[in-house]
């Protein structure tokens, strides 16, 4: 759970040229989201939402059925 999602996790999801990533952080939210990851998809003009699995999902799958380009990357435990 530490160090959490590292840039270096995202740089495939980056590479497809989404304009938004979801980050489920879990189910008790025990995954990291360090600064430098939001950080590395702000600067690659990527808006970035790091929230609890359940919550992530319902958004990734709203922000989808609207038509935007998302990536996601979920910790289904924890």
């Amino acid at each position: 759970h530490s160090p959490g999602v590292q840039p270096a996790d995202l740089e495939e999801i980056v590479k497809k040229g989404v304009k938004t990533v979801v980050i489920g952080r879990g189910m008790s939210e025990a995954l990291q989201v360090p600064a430098s990851t939001v950080d590395y998809l702000k600067k690659n003009g990527i808006d970035v939402l790091v929230l609890q699995t359940e919550k992530a999902v319902a958004e990734y799958n709203a922000l989808a059925a609207q038509g935007v380009k998302v990536g996601g990357v979920f910790h289904s435990t924890c």
